[in-house]
């Protein structure tokens, strides 16, 4: 732990410094972190804002949004974004079997987001 830290990080902030630890380590940050025109949708713009899905519905990027993203992410494919590269890296990932990744990612996604509207 750095010397500047005087007291032992919280449950959440640990689950927050775990999902940053995967978003570099699983990929996800060469898509999302400095995200390209239509590649993904970038990260420090996405948690509290609203996106709209390919069937037409706009919806609240919130940590329920982000947490059923990861596990099923064909129900949450948003418009603009090519889903292949996504569903690519989440079959990959096997979420499903790894709850704790899913609930780290999406903790460290809305942190860095702006507060919900």
């Amino acid at each position: 732990m750095p010397g500047y830290v005087t007291e032992p990080f919280t449950p959440q902030e640990q689950r927050v410094e775990r999902g940053a630890r995967l978003i570099v380590t699983d990929g996800c940050s060469s898509c999302h972190l400095h995200a390209a025109a239509g590649v993904a949708p970038s990260f420090q713009s996405f948690a509290g804002h609203r996106v709209t899905l390919v069937d037409g519905r706009h919806v609240l990027v919130d940590e329920r949004f982000l947490r059923e993203g990861l596990l099923r992410p064909r129900a949450a494919e948003i418009r603009g974004y090519d889903p292949g590269p996504m569903l690519a890296a989440l079959a990959r990932l096997h979420l499903a079997r790894h709850p704790e990744d899913v609930a780290a990612l999406s903790a460290f996604i809305e942190q860095i987001g702006p507060e919900a509207e």
